[in-house]
């Protein structure tokens, strides 16, 4: 528990940067529906964007996780938080640090949580794993690093390095940089896509390594790589239709397509690369192209009995977001208001709330101009509001 002084800052700190951005609502009732809830204040020091790319996980007693890329001043070396509730995302407190054990760098960029299925070597089912970039402060290489918790995520063990980019570790086309890590368990491979700017016939492409047992991964091969040079395909997530058996992969197409959201459907997802990707459009009059750091989920529909679902995907252009049948047809995308924040590379999870299946947004902030609008915030809204 927070000292009082402390609570008082932390609250006062609320207030002056939110002021200047927006009204920040009252805190939620346990396990209900909710927008734009606080979960993680910035200092006043915090530099670059002060926190971005919120992501999120619901453990088997059903409390929340989520982390995100977060920019306090260093020394000392910056990590990715962890963060915890236990009423359904209406209230949260820090809970652990995933923090680089290996490189003296820090973990900076992009974290993702994910809970093992199934055992993966020396890792039992019910681990929770933690990706994400490791670079130093300067930039001039990175890794994608695994780590592990087998305690419900209140401990952090180093697993292994996924790949290793030369750096510079920066936007510009030639710096052998890499980005993004997603996980997927696929029967028996376990596979990291991430986005890779290490080959010089692309400015960046989507690639993907497997594993059997976390430690020992794969040379990589291509998800998504296109002809023209200053393409850039990015940030690549995966979801897997479960009625129909096929996977969907979307990801932001940079370069000639402005960011604009693609997807790719496939049986499998080690064969992306051989499908074609189409860009997502509402399907109203607006024609509304979503543009900029997608994400995509799947789950059964609550007014459906017979299996079927739907496919929900968001990207940081657009508070709504877009829902699509299992069919994923290109004509298919409608566009719903959730009256939620955009945010940039906003995750989507379905949660188990109270004993009803819920969407639970996370975000970490938009990248506006003025970054001090850049907070920790998450939502939950009803599924039956999609359909």
């Amino acid at each position: 528990m927070l000292p009082a002084l402390i609570l008082a800052g932390s609250l006062l700190r609320l207030t002056l940067l939110v002021d200047a951005c927006v009204t920040a609502p009252a805190t939620p009732e346990a396990n209900t529906t909710f927008t734009d809830n606080t979960v993680f204040i910035p200092d006043a020091d915090y530099t670059s964007w002060k926190t971005i790319y919120g992501r999120s996980l619901q453990l088997p007693d059903d409390s929340l996780l989520m982390t995100w890329e977060d920019y306090p001043p260093e020394p000392p070396l910056v990590y990715f938080p962890i963060y915890r509730s236990i009423d359904g995302g209406a209230t949260w407190s820090e809970y652990s640090r995933v923090q680089d054990t290996q490189n003296d760098w820090g973990l900076r960029f992009q974290p993702f949580l994910y809970e093992l299925q199934n055992s993966w070597g020396s890792y039992a089912a019910g681990t929770i794993l933690a990706a994400g970039v490791s670079t130093p402060a300067n930039l001039s290489g990175a890794y994608i690093e695994l780590y592990a918790s087998t305690d419900s995520a209140r401990t952090w063990t180093f697993v292994s390095h996924i790949a290793y980019g030369e750096g510079p570790e920066l936007v510009t086309n030639g710096d052998k940089a890499i980005w993004e890590p997603f996980l997927l368990e696929y029967g028996d491979a376990f596979v990291c896509f991430f986005s890779d700017q290490r080959d010089s016939a692309h400015a960046q492409k989507l690639v993907a390594v497997t594993t059997s047992d976390l430690v020992n991964w794969s040379d990589d091969f291509d998800v998504v790589a296109y002809s023209e040079y200053d393409d850039r395909p990015g940030m690549a997530v995966v979801a897997h239709i479960q009625s129909t058996d096929n996977y969907i992969l979307t990801y932001e197409c940079c370069g000639s397509e402005n960011c604009q959201a693609y997807y790719k459907v496939s049986s499998s997802p080690l064969t992306f690369n051989s499908t074609t990707g189409v860009p997502i459009l509402s399907n109203d009059t607006s024609k509304t192209a979503p543009v900029g750091s997608p994400y995509v989920i799947w789950t059964s529909r609550p007014d459906r009995v017979d299996g079927s679902g739907m496919i929900i995907m968001n990207a940081a252009s657009n508070s709504e977001v877009f829902i699509n049948e299992d069919s994923a047809g290109q004509d298919g995308w409608k566009m719903v208001d959730i009256n939620q924040w955009s945010a940039y590379s906003r995750s989507l999870r379905i949660i188990d709330d109270a004993g009803e299946s819920r969407l639970f947004l996370g975000a970490g902030g938009n990248m506006v101009s003025d970054s001090s609008c850049n907070w920790v915030s998450c939502g939950v809204v009803g599924l039956s509001d999609l359909v």
